[in-house]
């Protein structure tokens, strides 16, 4: 008995770590694809509530920022069926310092990220599943590949792609 307690203690002891190593990860990207600043700290917390139930089954076939990532993509998809909400970062972008305490330079800031943003959301959506997890997620290609179900090099294509689309709409428009 002293063992199986003993156990539990390491598995809540190993889980806290990776929290505390992930935790700041799958926020960023749930706050890179939902609106609501204070939905995706809902999620974030569902996130981490699925990946402690889950834990013991976790084998270590992939990372844990990418199994965890794959559990953030799940609840982000279940979100979006539930709400019908458009998928687009989150007004957290225009709550960056202003740059050198410039309002001007903050201001111009803002519009291009406006502009990305607008960019961003004419991509078809497994590329901007691609760039959410690559850029929010903080992902390599192979962990992208893992949490999306695609091979490695399906997923440079599909960024490569995206990249390409975006360099071409931003040069059409600016």
């Amino acid at each position: 008995m002293g063992s199986s307690k003993k156990q539990h203690a390491d598995v809540k002891k190993d889980f806290e770590e990776l929290y505390n190593q992930n935790f700041a990860r799958v926020n960023r990207y749930l706050r890179y694809r939902v609106i609501n600043t204070w939905d995706a700290d809902d999620l974030t917390t569902l996130v981490f509530v699925k990946a402690l139930e889950k834990f013991e089954t976790f084998r270590g076939e992939s990372s844990f920022s990418s199994w965890v990532l794959c559990i953030a993509h799940n609840v982000y998809v279940d979100y979006i069926r539930k709400s019908r909400e458009v998928a687009t970062p989150d007004e957290r972008m225009y709550q960056q310092e202003a740059v050198d305490g410039i309002p001007e330079e903050q201001m111009l800031l803002n519009e291009e990220v406006e502009e990305l943003r607008a960019l961003m959301n004419e991509l078809p959506l497994d590329y901007r599943d691609v760039m959410a997890l690559r850029y929010a997620g903080e992902l390599r290609f192979k962990q992208i590949g893992e949490v999306l179900g695609k091979t490695e090099v399906a997923v440079r294509m599909i960024h490569h792609r995206a990249v390409k689309i975006l360099r071409g709409n931003m040069k059409k428009y600016g």
